[in-house]
């Protein structure tokens, strides 16, 4: 069963989930996305997800089409679509943009957000973040991280500050005073992933007898 947890970060928003399923169709104007990829970022239930799609439709902030027995679903034209967008953008996209942009830096174990952005995203009520502190675990190239903290603070409008530590430093949970804070506040791990646009297939094509 999932738990709704209240859109903190957007209050406008009814919950966490209805926002993070926005997000990700908002973000990426461009894609095309599955019902089924939909609820794999958001950790929302297929049914869930549909009538979230259903409700955004009639309100035009999303288009979908049928290819096959897939239901595609991608950012709609409006304008208050795009208003919408910056909104989403700002709150809850953090997590999908730091994956998006992390994902070209080699030798990460694990990666974090955590701060105040991660209290506001699990819920806790507080100020609106004033940053965004990103942990990242691994065995990485420092200007790699920096360059993509750069790229995605750019994307979100909003610093991105980032803390490289090593696994070992992770594993220890006691080895200082700062792993110990991380583990009592909140923290909101990020999959780092690649969003180029998946290939599908042309249910309509034909294919080309030899000659």
């Amino acid at each position: 069963m999932k738990t709704t947890v209240d859109a903190t970060l957007l209050p406008i928003l009814r919950s966490r989930g209805q926002a993070e399923i926005l997000c990700a169709i908002l973000a990426n104007p461009n894609r095309e996305w599955s019902l089924g990829e939909l609820a794999k970022v958001s950790g929302q239930s297929l049914p869930t997800v549909q009538r979230e799609i259903e409700r955004a439709e009639i309100a035009a902030l999303v288009k979908s089409r049928r290819l096959g027995r897939q239901r595609l679903v991608k950012a709609g034209p409006s304008q208050i679509a795009i208003m919408l967008s910056n909104l989403l953008l700002t709150s809850y996209g953090p997590r999908f943009i730091i994956a998006e942009e992390f994902a070209g830096v080699k030798g990460i174990d694990r990666l974090f957000i955590f701060g105040s952005w991660a209290a506001r995203y699990q819920g806790i009520e507080g100020y609106p973040p004033q940053d965004i502190d990103v942990l990242v675990i691994g065995e990485v190239n420092y200007s790699e991280v920096v360059n993509a903290s750069i790229a995605a603070g750019k994307r979100l409008q909003i610093d991105v500050n980032p803390s490289i530590h090593s696994h070992t430093w992770w594993k220890n949970k006691s080895g200082s005073g700062f792993r110990e804070e991380i583990g009592r506040r909140p923290i909101v791990e990020i999959e780092v992933r690649d969003v180029k646009q998946p290939k599908r297939k042309n249910q309509g094509a034909t294919r080309r007898r030899k000659t």
